[in-house]
């Protein structure tokens, strides 16, 4: 009897997915998935999903937007190229992108038109910037680390944009804080610029003048923001 429970319970093992077995539940629809790899058939267990962290996983092309009831979307680590895993994601009001290493083209973000706040944070790789011109919604834009970037121009043609948080290092260009002065709706900025010089962000802040934007977790903005 104890052999053949032993086989039971490792035949119930081998029917799980790396995936679901390395998934870690916060609630009945927050799910952190950590170094594994989705398969298609996951998307069953999946299916109800409203927040999904995805720590350095591989995700198969379409997974995502499998996914009908998915708002918050955390990518972190990994090795992609591009974000093209969002595509036809409809719902995302809550997407970051954190610390993929080999990530270049972020141009998949000018469709997601329902995100309320984007996060981008530690892309070494990201030169060009897509335009969120179309981002009807996006009110807050956190940005850091991102030494590689040819300047912040298309991410403030968000027309309803309202907080920019920036950290770090960032290449700013000489006419994005005149930009971002410009900017008919930000009413929050600030830059927590813990590796840049002072004589190189103090200007700038003070450039742009506008109250400062607290640093708050996704959960904390949403509370604030419904």
């Amino acid at each position: 009897m104890v052999h053949g429970a032993l086989r039971h319970t490792r035949v119930m093992v081998a029917q799980q997915s790396s995936a679901q077995s390395a998934a870690k539940w916060r609630s009945e629809h927050d799910v952190w998935i950590d170094h594994a790899s989705l398969k298609l058939s996951d998307a069953q267990w999946l299916a109800g999903v409203r927040r999904l962290t995805l720590w350095a996983v591989k995700i198969p092309e379409g997974f995502l937007s499998s996914l009908s009831q998915l708002e918050w979307l955390d990518i972190r680590g990994g090795s992609g190229t591009s974000i093209d895993v969002v595509n036809g994601c409809q719902n995302l009001t809550y997407l970051a992108v954190n610390q993929v290493r080999g990530l270049y083209d972020l141009s998949a973000l000018s469709a997601q038109t329902n995100l309320r706040l984007l996060s981008l944070y530690g892309l070494p790789q990201v030169r060009i910037l897509p335009s969120l011109a179309n981002l009807l919604h996006l009110k807050r834009l956190e940005i850091g680390s991102m030494k590689g970037l040819a300047g912040l121009g298309p991410l403030l043609e968000a027309p309803y944009l309202e907080e920019l948080l920036l950290s770090k290092a960032l290449a700013l260009t000489s006419i994005d804080p005149e930009a971002i002065a410009a900017h008919p709706s930000i009413r929050a900025f600030d830059w927590f610029a813990e590796d840049v010089p002072v004589k190189t962000w103090a200007p700038i802040v003070d450039r742009i003048g506008r109250p400062k934007a607290r640093a708050l977790s996704p959960s904390d903005w949403f509370d604030q923001n419904r």
